[in-house]
């Protein structure tokens, strides 16, 4: 790769913050704006999250240091390594190790990433693949994988899943259904059954069901997966089985819930929390889950490829609830 194609100026979503708050336009940079790391990249593809469109519009406190280029997960390719673990040509993905929040994130045509934080892509995925599965898949891989530490069964009843037709609902339907689960799938958006039926669920719940105020509700799911926290977090933990299990990964209706202390002491439920971190020998056990027996029917889930231009503009739609399955920023063709 030519030094003149490494040095040439790129596009990026830049967050600033002023007295005003975040603001975020697209920028030209060099790679001299970006924060230190061994390996440059050229991005493919950056997933984009809930958590990311909090940061660019400003509408929560995510970023860590300001100017930053947001975009917490990117699949891209090597350009150039003054780590021997990568080579120019390399396909390669980042996410975690506080990515787009302390480090210049995947919203960005070219990324400079600290070697310790980039893995090669997982046998038998394409970059497509493992960009559509990104954070939400790995998301519900680690919950997966502690449910079934903790004793889960798959003939122990169904999991229930929130914000069903969001990227983490949509690929924990198909994985779990894959994996021989029942998924009871909940969501706002009954006119969406039918997709959600095929991807794996075997029950719809309507989202007016979790206003419910009991004290308990009928035991019915033996585990969840809650990316929507509020109400539905707290009618979710109330439904839980007896020993059930609710893995809490996202705050969509907002950071606070109102619990109770009953479904913990008449049930023994638990409940813990996920975020797309992990240590090196997790992370690679889960990718090579996601590349196999947990690989998800990608054929049905919503994928929308956009370009950077129009990412502010989703931003604000993802940020509101209006976005339906998982959405890329797509950069081009790897060469």
């Amino acid at each position: 790769m030519s030094s003149h194609f490494i040095a040439e100026p790129f596009d990026a979503l830049v967050c600033r913050k002023s007295e005003a708050g975040v603001q975020s336009r697209i920028e030209t940079l060099t790679l001299e704006h970006l924060s230190a790391g061994e390996v440059v990249l050229r991005t493919r593809y950056a997933g984009v999250n809930f958590k990311d469109c909090l940061a660019v519009t400003g509408r929560a406190k995510i970023i860590a240091g300001f100017p930053r280029i947001a975009g917490i997960e990117a699949v891209g390719e090597v350009l150039s390594s003054a780590d021997p673990r990568f080579a120019p040509g390399d396909a390669v993905l980042v996410h975690g190790f506080q990515t787009g929040i302390a480090y210049d994130g995947g919203f960005s045509a070219r990324m400079r990433v600290p070697a310790a934080h980039l893995q090669k892509l997982p046998a038998g995925l394409s970059p497509l693949e493992v960009a559509a599965i990104g954070v939400p898949g790995f998301t519900v891989a680690m919950a997966l994988e502690r449910f079934e530490a903790n004793g889960l069964r798959r003939d122990g009843g169904p999991i229930a899943i929130s914000g069903a037709t969001g990227a983490v609902g949509m690929l924990a339907i198909s994985m779990l259904a894959r994996a021989g689960y029942q998924v009871a799938a909940i969501t706002r958006r009954p006119a969406q059954a039918d997709l959600l039926i095929k991807l794996g669920a075997t029950e719809i719940i309507d989202a007016e069901a979790t206003r419910s105020t009991k004290p308990l509700e009928p035991g019915r799911f033996a585990a969840a997966i809650d990316n929507v926290g509020g109400a539905t977090l707290s009618w979710l933990l109330r439904s839980l089985r007896d020993s059930g299990q609710l893995a809490s990964v996202g705050n969509a209706a907002g950071n606070a819930y109102e619990g109770s202390v009953l479904p913990f002491i008449m049930r023994q439920v638990q409940m813990f929390g996920i975020v797309a971190n992990a240590p090196w020998p997790q992370r690679l056990r889960l990718w090579d889950r996601l590349a196999g027996d947990w690989r998800p029917d990608l054929s049905l889930l919503q994928i929308h490829r956009i370009g950077l231009a129009d990412l502010p503009a989703h931003a604000e739609r993802q940020a509101s609830g209006a976005a339906l399955g998982r959405t890329l920023v797509d950069f081009g063709e790897l060469s």
